[in-house]
């Protein structure tokens, strides 16, 4: 009776801690890169502006290793497939002989319910009908700031960025990485995440709403090897 008072003395003071974020290792891509021109080098040997520094007329836009540039991610895809068969097939033999050396004569006339001129006859049938349709639909609209990671040997720029969100003991996290045109950033230093190349987008979760939407390991196992 002792341990059991223990035990839910502990458990109260458990449940009452606020839980935060949990330990996350954000994702880091290894982008391999196409074959490009060769490029001209922007500053010459004597310039008076060094290679970490912005030009004097150029502009607050995402253009070099570690600037940040901001994606407007506005996603949204619609899938529907429909698929339909249908096969038929009938199929009808007969064979019979009437006359051979009298014997079907013979053959008939000790058997009276033999039909020489029906001798063997068969048919078949058979028909099948089958569909399927099916659909996805998705839609992500977020705003993530990103770094810029490389830049490519023709000017593009390998952005990639994590954010990570806790609200109510749930826990969000959004990734993004790609190749972007400097001339496709806006003024405001945005891209839409449609002028991305090359993009790979994750939105996933883990928390209590992520654990109770899905079955548990054992329910899972048994529907990998149920053979049924």
């Amino acid at each position: 009776m002792k341990w059991l008072f223990v035990i839910a003395l502990v458990t109260l003071a458990a449940s009452g801690c606020v839980r935060h974020t949990y330990p996350y290792s954000p994702k880091v891509r290894d982008y391999e890169q196409a074959e490009y021109a060769p490029r001209d080098e922007g500053r010459t040997v004597g310039s008076l502006w060094s290679e970490g520094s912005a030009g004097l007329f150029e502009e607050g836009r995402a253009s070099r290793v570690g600037d940040i540039l901001t994606v407007r991610i506005e996603e949204r895809a619609d899938a529907t497939r429909d698929a339909m068969t249908e096969t038929s097939r009938d199929s009808t033999t007969n064979l019979g002989v009437t006359s051979f050396f009298q014997a079907m004569q013979t053959l008939a006339a000790n058997n009276p319910g033999l039909d020489p001129a029906a001798l063997i006859s068969a048919a078949s049938s058979s028909k099948f009908s089958g569909g399927g349709t099916t659909s996805r639909s998705g839609t992500l609209t977020a705003s993530l700031p990103v770094h810029v990671k490389r830049e490519l040997p023709n000017g593009d720029l390998y952005i990639e960025g994590t954010k990570v969100l806790l609200l109510n003991e749930e826990e969000s996290h959004l990734y993004l990485s790609g190749v972007v045109r400097p001339v496709d950033i806006l003024q405001g230093n945005t891209i839409s995440s449609s002028r991305i190349a090359d993009v790979e987008l994750e939105y996933t979760g883990r928390g209590v709403i992520s654990e109770r939407g899905s079955p548990g390991w054992f329910s899972r196992m048994l529907d990998f090897i149920w053979p049924f």
